[in-house]
């Protein structure tokens, strides 16, 4: 099925030149003029042709949208998280409770983590990621 929608407008073309070398070669059989029928097919085919190409382009158009607008809420929502925990890490004085276990760096390995988990997402980006994220958002 893949193969046949990768090459559909190839398919399409070949079938239409097809139509229309059998519809020329019908119009002998019925004594028509061949020249006539063959226009008459061709016009024919390019408007199919044209109808259909018209038709697949938007539904291409409207599911690449759609993939946009879910990658964006994807990144929005996987940098907003990162940036609160950097928001939070830069207003934590050292010696806060949250601190008070750990070293003084531990704010700054929080933002090069975080700074890390933005940077890890936007050079994964696939769809594979998207479907991971939308699993995970969909399950909480």
């Amino acid at each position: 099925m893949q193969s046949l929608l990768r090459n559909l407008e190839l398919i399409l073309t070949l079938v239409g030149l097809l139509v229309v070398f059998i519809a020329t070669v019908m119009a002998g059989t019925f004594g028509l003029d061949p020249w006539k029928t063959a226009t008459a097919a061709a016009v024919a085919v390019g408007l199919i042709h044209g109808l259909l190409f018209w038709v697949l382009r938007r539904r291409r158009r409207s599911l690449r949208e759609a993939a946009f607008l879910e990658i964006q809420a994807m990144l929005s929502d996987i940098i907003n998280n990162q940036l609160t925990i950097i928001q939070i890490s830069g207003e934590l004085p050292a010696s806060s409770p949250v601190n008070a276990n750990t070293n003084a760096t531990a704010p700054l390995e929080r933002l090069n983590k975080s700074v890390n988990v933005i940077s890890t997402a936007l050079k994964t980006l696939s769809e594979e990621s998207l479907d991971r994220w939308k699993s995970r958002a969909n399950g909480s």
